[in-house]
């Protein structure tokens, strides 16, 4: 079984791209990893992270037409969707070829696109997630934000301001890094004063959907020289279920967690994402994860809140952070002194979650 590393990344600014299409998205990340390894090996199989194409953009086969494009042809080429998860589950297939021995360099690109889009299609699209009755009685992914948000309040007795300071942080962090999408500060007042999307959530309390595409080249151990400072997949461990992160505590106890040695990087799809990952996998005390900030290396890209939230092509987004951070190339807020990575993956209300651990 060959150890697998990750020896490239490239990312596209997370934006409103009206002028490009998603393989223009896709194209530009991966002239980004070719900028980024001086010698790109031979691919032996390139996965595509998409989960809204084919409902959106009327495209399927985006395995095989992406890498078409990037004259990869004779490769083998698959998409990979897991909804909003589909990034972990993409980090996690490649994971599972190299490791078995099945390639020696996988190429991943998560390549996601909203901003064509009436809200309405957006929403309707998105909502396919949920259970059949759900998508078809009308229901939007956020009224089950906000019903989280609720039934948090209640069991630790905290009010919806508790929850102000995640989007306070992440807009902070996302104002030091030029691939974010929301790159301004925020405060209280104006979280307060924003519009009330599903009683009690605000504005502020979702992450905004964006275009965006990122790529990252996963090689075997003969391979990670490719890398000046390899960064290495320790594991990657996945659950299903509802929801699916209260089943992550244990693997987050295998790998041995000392929060002021790693940097993190969770799918805060909701302001209360972020509270329940952080205290499921035992980071932080329960009903006090969001005041526990400043103990935790977390989401210095901005997360979804701010960086941006651009669907499947999200945990690919945040396997290149974490290795920026690590190989000490991420263009904003650095963290110091850290040793070991984690992304956690998860789709919007938590019943799909990939823990992917990383070790410089």
């Amino acid at each position: 079984m060959s150890r697998v590393y990750i020896t490239g990344a490239s990312m596209v600014p997370v934006n409103r791209h009206y002028d490009m299409s998603l393989f223009d998205l896709a194209n530009s990340a991966l002239m980004g990893i070719r900028k980024t390894v001086e010698e790109i090996p031979e691919i032996d199989a390139v996965v595509v992270s998409n989960a809204y194409g084919q409902k959106l953009g009327s495209q399927s086969m985006l395995g095989y037409k992406i890498s078409r494009r990037a004259g990869l042809s004779g490769k083998v080429s698959m998409t990979v969707e897991q909804g909003d998860a589909s990034g972990g589950a993409s980090i996690f297939t490649a994971y599972a070829l190299v490791k078995s021995g099945v390639a020696k360099n996988v190429l991943v690109i998560g390549v996601d696109k909203f901003s064509d889009f009436p809200s309405k299609f957006v929403n309707d699209a998105t909502s396919s997630t949920l259970e059949e009755v759900s998508y078809h009685e009308g229901i939007s992914t956020s009224p089950y934000g906000a019903l989280m948000m609720k039934s948090y309040m209640k069991k630790y007795d905290v009010s919806e301001d508790y929850f102000y300071d995640w989007a306070i942080r992440m807009h902070s962090n996302a104002v030091e890094n030029p691939y974010a999408y929301l790159r301004f500060p925020v405060d209280k007042e104006v979280i307060a004063k924003s519009q009330e999307v599903s009683t009690p959530m605000r504005l502020f309390d979702i992450a905004p959907r964006a275009d965006g595409a990122s790529a990252v080249l996963i090689s075997s151990q003969d391979y990670s020289k490719l890398s000046e400072v390899p960064v290495e997949i320790e594991s990657v461990d996945f659950s299903s279920g509802e929801p699916s992160i209260s089943s992550l505590e244990f693997p987050i106890k295998r790998v041995n967690v000392k929060p002021e040695r790693t940097v993190m990087e969770i799918s805060d799809t909701f302001s209360v994402s972020a509270a329940i990952e952080l205290e499921a996998m035992g980071l932080a005390e329960r009903g006090k994860s969001i005041k526990s900030l400043d103990q935790l290396n977390v989401n210095y890209s901005g997360g979804l809140k701010a960086r941006g939230y651009p669907g499947g092509a999200t945990g690919v987004y945040q396997t290149a952070e974490i290795y920026m951070q690590l190989a000490d190339e991420f263009p904003g807020r650095k963290a110091k002194e850290v040793e070991e990575g984690i992304v956690l993956s998860t789709d919007d209300v938590l019943r799909t979650s990939f823990l992917i651990h990383f070790k410089r």
